[in-house]
């Protein structure tokens, strides 16, 4: 197929581009660049990148028949990650994460294109027991209630002529191209590596479901191969976790780990399990624990393979503050400092 990837060269996207090429996929990536894109042009065969921001298809038809030209299937990545992240810039974050993904679903839709949409598993908020896909949502942030808002845009539009899929993906973790720690297992990860201490924040008894990027990859390109998948929505999750039973997968790790709990005068709401048993039936599996992933990160950590682990480059809210404080608004205007950025840092 000849596939889109919007926000390719991000955290899930630089896992899931390399796995779509060993599948012999034709790979067109459009992203801004926050994080450089010098990564992706590595890659052998080789993938056409555009640099550009996702909300150009929403105001400019003649570039939306450029990116879409000849494009079988579109999956779409590309958003302002996680909830510090959006809350630095509400407005931006609802332009790009609903306006931009309505707009290119619009456009899917059009032309007859499959659509995947990356959305998450914090559109549950809070929830006593195990949740499936009917289960009721309750976000608590605006990042996830853009998510479920356009979930809900999208549901809206697909018939049995247009085939539109949503991953609602647990919370990340592992080894990327495209780093971050502002991800739990991989900053417990980070902390334990190199000071030997980690902290947990309030009880740490709150449940989250946890999934690791390469099989949140492989979740992508099962769905987009499977010809005439039953549901619109799955949940895509490996192991529901307490964050005290993460500390326990380092302790196991590192028996000399100190571990300290933080107090915070108010705890963090979000508290969910979800069940993955529609996945399972439609023949997607998960093979990735979290105590893997957590040896894999220390060990890329101790081995040199990220360079600079503490720098604020692998913090998206942090780095887009920073961002913002350079350029405004104009983010498009930056994606050329940061892929030579991203050059050098790579280079040292």
């Amino acid at each position: 197929m000849n596939i889109l990837v919007t926000g390719g060269a991000g955290y899930l996207g630089s896992v899931l581009v390399p796995k779509l090429l060993v599948r012999r996929h034709r790979v067109r990536v459009l992203d801004v660049g926050y994080f450089g894109l010098g990564h992706l042009r590595a890659y052998d065969p080789s993938v056409e990148i555009l640099r550009d921001d996702l909300r150009r298809v929403i105001t400019d038809p003649a570039y939306q028949e450029e990116l879409l030209d000849g494009i079988d299937c579109i999956i779409h990545l590309a958003a302002i990650s996680n909830d510090p992240s959006a809350e630095l810039q509400p407005e931006l974050t609802t332009e790009v994460n609903y306006h931009g993904t309505r707009a290119l679903a619009d456009a899917a839709r059009e032309r007859g294109c499959r659509f995947l949409f990356s959305s998450s598993c914090s559109v549950y908020g809070a929830a006593e027991h195990e949740v499936d896909e009917s289960g009721a949502t309750a976000p608590m942030s605006g990042y996830a209630v853009s998510k479920i808002d356009a979930e809900k845009y999208i549901e809206s539009k697909a018939d049995g002529k247009w085939q539109a899929i949503i991953l609602r993906n647990g919370t990340l973790f592992g080894f990327s191209a495209r780093m971050r720690f502002d991800l739990v297992v991989n900053i417990f990860a980070l902390h334990s590596t190199l000071y030997n201490e980690i902290r947990i924040f309030g009880s740490g008894a709150h449940w989250r479901p946890f999934l690791h990027v390469s099989d949140c990859a492989r979740a992508f390109i099962h769905f987009a191969e499977l010809p005439n998948p039953e549901h619109v929505c799955f949940n895509i999750a490996h192991e529901n976790l307490r964050v005290i039973d993460v500390a326990e997968v380092f302790t196991r790790l590192n028996p000399q780990l100190r571990v300290s709990h933080v107090d915070l005068p108010n705890e963090d709401p979000r508290d969910y399990r979800v069940s993955t048993r529609r996945a399972t039936e439609a023949g997607f599996v998960p093979v990735v624990t979290v105590e893997h992933g957590a040896e894999e990160i220390s060990d890329a950590i101790v081995s040199g393979g990220i360079p600079d682990p503490e720098s604020v480059f692998y913090r998206n809210a942090k780095w887009l503050a920073e961002l913002t404080q350079i350029g405004g608004k104009n983010h498009r205007d930056l994606a050329g400092l940061m892929e030579t950025v991203a050059r050098m840092r790579g280079s040292r």
